[in-house]
């Protein structure tokens, strides 16, 4: 039997099961809120599927696509290496940040199934092909470079742009020739606008919100925050999100990057304002939209801070998160797109690798011990490829960047090697300590040392 080895203990597959079940939480709160909406085709006036069971279903779908593709992968790929949990989580996120339900207050004619807002058969198919071409085009093909979900929702719904994005009930023309939606470059707030057709966009969001079957609007603060019956399932309450975004965040606070979601929300909530300060309208209205569409409030916890899309450092994480709520912001506001919020997170994802070169810590001689975790013994230790995290960068006592040293070591670029100061270590070994995917950075890094010292 080897002998048992201390390390953290955080591991790639405990911070996987601690986000699953998050989701799962929010998965469930979800299909019970909305277990009261049973949504009525536009067509036919024939009620369609109740939207509680859609949603276990979705949820279902998109676990068992994401979980049997990597499964199938790993047996026949070479170099495919097998992540159940990590799809699993992949799967629930492509359930969550789906669209279903019907605006009550929807004035076109549209077959609700084909375009995936309801089932059977649309959000089902959707689903199913957004969580396997995710997986094998976005976690294995471009592994790292853009969030799977919010990629791979673009690519399978761009054919339908202009009915699944930019849903054309949000702008019908009405008799007199105005519009049923306030545009966002405009003022927006809770009364009628002018005498041309237009209604309020609190009225517009609540007819777009409430449950189906409602005569009497719910209040916007409550459907905003409290409960949505359409949009991003897993944004149906934004404070359930925000509690158990939280409750995450408290219990893997070293390897979720919180400093984006921060972020984010600050320069949406920034951006907002200032918007109501260039077109005017109720200034509350439009900040708690901003914040708490379902896209928003979702995006902001559970996939901008995806890792493995995300700068490592502290400082190009802030600058991610302010970048994406600012996108989000301009592309709602002129692009009359909803949920641009994944747009702008796939944009930023695409600049992540020059944003990551931002915040390196100026590495030292002089060593300096930090706060580390307490020990846990291992009989037994599973590796795995780098998450991103940045973990190793915040324990190093001479402010080395391990990670990366591993990989220019891994390339034999001993320029890059000696510029990142490779020969400063002295083997504390607290980077291999703090890696949740258990990989011998220390091994890698000194040896890193060992070269450099050699071709001197």
């Amino acid at each position: 039997m080897s002998k048992p080895k201390e390390y953290a203990s955080m591991t790639k597959d405990k911070l996987m099961t601690y986000t699953f079940g998050a989701l799962i939480v929010l998965a469930v709160i979800s299909a019970v809120m909305w277990s009261q909406a049973t949504p009525i085709d536009a067509r036919t006036g024939q009620p369609l599927m109740n939207l509680g069971l859609t949603v276990a279903i979705v949820c279902l779908i998109a676990v068992g696509v994401a979980v049997g593709t990597d499964f199938f992968l790993y047996k026949v790929v070479s170099d495919s290496p097998l992540n159940t949990m990590s799809a699993a989580v992949f799967g629930l996120i492509v359930a969550l940040s789906y669209s279903l339900g019907i605006p009550i207050m929807t004035r076109v004619d549209v077959d609700a199934s084909a375009l995936g807002v309801a089932a059977p058969p649309g959000a089902f198919i959707y689903v199913a092909l957004i969580s396997f071409i995710g997986l094998v085009l976005f976690k294995k093909v471009f592994r790292g470079r853009v969030n799977p979900a919010a990629a791979a929702k673009l690519v399978v719904l761009l054919p339908f742009i202009n009915s699944a994005f930019l849903a054309k009930e949000h702008f019908a023309t009405l008799e007199g020739g105005g519009l049923s939606m306030p545009l966002l470059a405009g003022p927006i707030g809770r009364e009628v606008i002018g005498n041309n057709g237009l209604i309020s966009f609190v009225e517009y969001l609540q007819g777009c919100y409430d449950l189906p079957s409602a005569t009497i609007y719910a209040d916007f603060n409550w459907l905003m925050i409290v409960q949505k019956f359409h949009g991003w399932v897993g944004g149906a309450s934004s404070i359930a999100v925000i509690i158990v975004g939280i409750a995450l965040f408290v219990l893997a606070r070293r390897f979720i990057k919180w400093r984006i979601t921060l972020t984010y929300f600050a320069s949406v909530a920034l951006m907002a304002l200032l918007m109501a300060v260039v077109y005017g309208g109720a200034m509350d209205v439009r900040l708690v939209f901003s914040l708490f569409i379902g896209s928003s409030i979702f995006l902001g916890f559970f996939m901008a801070t995806d890792p493995a899309t995300t700068p490592l450092t502290h400082k190009g994480q802030l600058l991610f998160g302010i970048g994406v709520g600012v996108l989000t912001v301009l592309i709602q506001t002129y692009m009359n797109f909803f949920g641009g919020s994944i747009l702008a997170l796939v944009i930023m994802n695409l600049l992540s690798p020059q944003i990551d070169k931002i915040g390196l810590m100026k590495p030292t001689t002089e060593k300096k011990e930090p706060k580390l975790p307490k020990a846990t013994q291992f009989t037994s230790v599973k590796t795995y490829e780098c998450i991103k995290c940045g973990a190793c960068l915040r324990v190093c006592c001479h402010k080395l960047s391990p990670i990366y040293i591993k990989q220019a070591f891994d390339k034999m670029n001993v320029e890059k090697m000696s510029k990142l100061n490779a020969d400063y270590c002295t083997g504390c070994g607290h980077c291999s300590f703090i890696c949740p995917s258990r990989i011998d950075l220390k091994g890698s890094v000194l040896r890193a040392k060992s070269m450099l010292r050699g071709s001197e």
